[in-house]
């Protein structure tokens, strides 16, 4: 516990302490997970700029991966969000929606908008080559699962773990014949890299349940089905319960539109938030 403290601290420090000139983007600041910690790394490579972390909502400022779309208010520029769960009162319309995270999050704003829907973590295969496969079956968990997913598991399968270095970990899934994932990012990193995958199950103290996933699974050919994290499934699953999803929309749109949207708020964000 305390070195996962150490490395959530050093993360904050990192991405709070960049220059004024920086874009100031927030996203979950909480235990160490690599679908939330990539998000400074993960845009500035996508958008050829500096982010660093803000809490300032009080001034325009993006909101980037994850389930974080409850935080936003009228001074947000969301950029692939999603909600946790289905919002409960009436929410401040964001000041610009660049793209939700799928048709879930997408039905809560009003229909007449245009809209793009997609985690922009479908592009993460801009970045990553293929790698060569050093390993067969592996597992990525919840970040909050990563000691009992190792016990059900067995020593066969290589649990990855999601508090990890984020480019390490998407490394990892890469070096993967085939992926079982817990965490939601683990399924998206795998889909977009082409990696066979099965989707287990959120636990009981997953906060949102399947929300999330079912919201990412919107944007696929083809949903998911929730494989139960037992001790047979982990440590044998079966290989026809394997797939890729497909996102359905143009990835190179996809991108070129993120990166316009951001190019244009750049003057305006430079040394503020």
């Amino acid at each position: 516990m305390r070195v996962l403290k150490l490395i959530k601290t050093m993360r904050y420090l990192r991405a709070r302490l960049k220059p004024a000139s920086a874009l100031p983007l927030y996203w979950h600041i909480g235990r160490p997970n690599f679908g939330d910690d990539i998000n400074p790394s993960f845009f500035g490579r996508l958008c050829k700029t500096e982010f660093r972390f803000t809490r300032n909502q009080e001034l325009p400022h993006f909101v980037g991966i994850g389930s974080v779309l409850e935080r936003a208010n009228s001074n947000s520029i969301v950029v692939g969000s999603g909600f946790l769960r289905p919002p409960q009162e009436p929410l401040n319309l964001p000041l610009e929606i660049v793209c939700l995270r799928g048709e879930l999050s997408r039905a809560v704003f009003p229909k007449n908008l245009e809209l793009n829907v997609g985690d922009p973590m479908v592009l993460i295969d801009r970045y990553i080559p293929p790698q060569p496969k050093r390993r067969g079956v592996a597992l990525v968990p919840h970040t909050t699962n990563v000691a009992r997913a190792r016990k059900l598991a067995g020593p066969s399968v290589e649990v990855i773990d999601p508090a990890a270095d984020p480019w390490s970990v998407i490394a990892e899934i890469a070096a993967s014949e085939v992926v079982m994932c817990q965490s939601l990012h683990g399924l998206v990193v795998a889909d977009a890299l082409g990696i066979p995958n099965i989707w287990i199950e959120p636990t009981p103290s997953m906060a949102g349940g399947r929300f999330k996933f079912d919201d990412y699974f919107s944007t696929l050919d083809k949903a998911k089905e929730a494989h139960e994290e037992t001790e047979a499934m982990l440590r044998a699953p079966p290989k026809s319960a394997f797939s890729v999803g497909r996102y359905v929309y143009d990835k190179a749109a996809f991108a070129e539109h993120i990166q316009m949207s951001v190019s244009r708020w750049t003057s305006a964000l430079g040394e503020r938030g």
